[in-house]
């Protein structure tokens, strides 16, 4: 898990972007590896603070306001004995994830603001990998997950960006990577960074380093760019 000892020192000082806290009910500065992190360890941070950084490079006036919910090993099929991100799995990490996203942009209605879902960064997919059946799925689940947060959280026009999970041999892993490409490939609004050539951390080697989620934020941000100007 990346911490605060982790953060590259470009990302130290907060910027202008703003994200929702679960615990204030309201958008606060983005601070990474300070409020980046769940609510039981805040300290942790990912893709969205170099994303965020890049951002307030490019766009000093425009306001960035990040909704970010994120739970390790998990998977996407819906699975009874485990949490997932089904959006048929109710009361579970979709329902979840929904609930404060709804309360954010509410929060923004209440500034007289109009707020938009403009991207979803999308990393997952090496506990859906493990299994034959759910590996299968994948396609199909991603597809349909892709569908209902357009319908759900954002709109036609929400760019959902998919990081693509490495290869480390299985074949389960073939099978998502390949399932992450045809969601990708079939989808406008939707990009796909092959996140394999980033380096891991040696302790499992499949989460990102420190180096590694800085480019993945770097890839999810031009990416973005390419797709919605």
């Amino acid at each position: 898990t990346l911490g605060a000892a982790d953060l590259p020192s470009h990302l130290i000082a907060p910027g202008s972007a703003q994200i929702w806290s679960p615990q204030a009910r309201a958008f606060v500065p983005l601070q990474p590896a300070a409020n980046t992190g769940a609510p039981n360890n805040p300290q942790t941070w990912g893709p969205e603070s170099q994303f965020a950084y890049r951002w307030r490079q490019d766009h000093a006036c425009a306001p960035l306001y990040v909704v970010k919910y994120a739970r390790g090993e998990t998977g996407l099929a819906p699975d009874p004995a485990a949490r997932d991100w089904s959006p048929s799995s109710h009361g579970d990490l979709w329902d979840a994830a929904t609930a404060e996203i709804d309360a954010a942009k509410a929060a923004l209605a209440a500034q007289g603001l109009a707020p938009r879902v403009r991207a979803v960064l999308w990393m997952q997919g090496e506990t859906d990998a493990q299994s034959p059946a759910k590996s299968r799925a994948y396609a199909a689940n991603l597809a349909g997950f892709v569908a209902q947060v357009r319908a759900r959280w954002g709109d036609a026009d929400t760019v959902v960006q998919i990081g693509q999970i490495d290869r480390p041999g299985p074949a389960g892993w073939d099978v998502v990577r390949q399932a992450q490409a045809q969601v990708a490939g079939d989808d406008a609004k939707a990009t796909l960074t092959d996140t394999d050539p980033f380096e891991r951390q040696p302790a499992d080697g499949v989460h990102l380093t420190a180096s590694g989620q800085v480019r993945l934020g770097d890839e999810f941000y031009e990416r973005l760019a390419a797709v919605r100007p």
